[in-house]
């Protein structure tokens, strides 16, 4: 049931990422590139930890989420400078999203 869950929350919130992009006609790789990495970052956020780093769980989710935007940040930075900083506070917000929804949720699979 937990994998359900982690799964259903990746898929809402990389529909939240992926879903004005697709609304703004992007190319469709990119959009579905948006969706496929919000999923995988949420199963990582929900099973990760980073005790060596000392910061709570709401900052590990947007730390995680922004270092597995890095590649796709260096690419995006070759053609569209503009779109960096919001692909970067997309990667926070949600990460940060993400973290909560794991913070509330825990109790339930315990």
């Amino acid at each position: 049931m937990e994998l359900v869950f982690t799964i259903f929350v990746g898929v809402v919130i990389g529909a939240v990422d992926a879903l004005p992009m697709f609304l703004k006609k992007m190319d469709k790789a990119n959009c579905w590139s948006a969706f496929v990495q919000y999923v995988v970052v949420t199963f990582i956020i929900f099973n990760t930890k980073l005790p060596q780093l000392n910061v709570n769980d709401f900052l590990a989710g947007s730390i995680v989420s922004v270092l597995m935007a890095l590649p796709m940040v260096v690419m995006i930075a070759k053609n569209e400078k503009k779109a960096v900083p919001i692909v970067l506070v997309n990667a926070v917000v949600l990460g940060l999203i993400i973290a909560v929804i794991k913070h509330f949720s825990s109790s339930w699979f315990v």
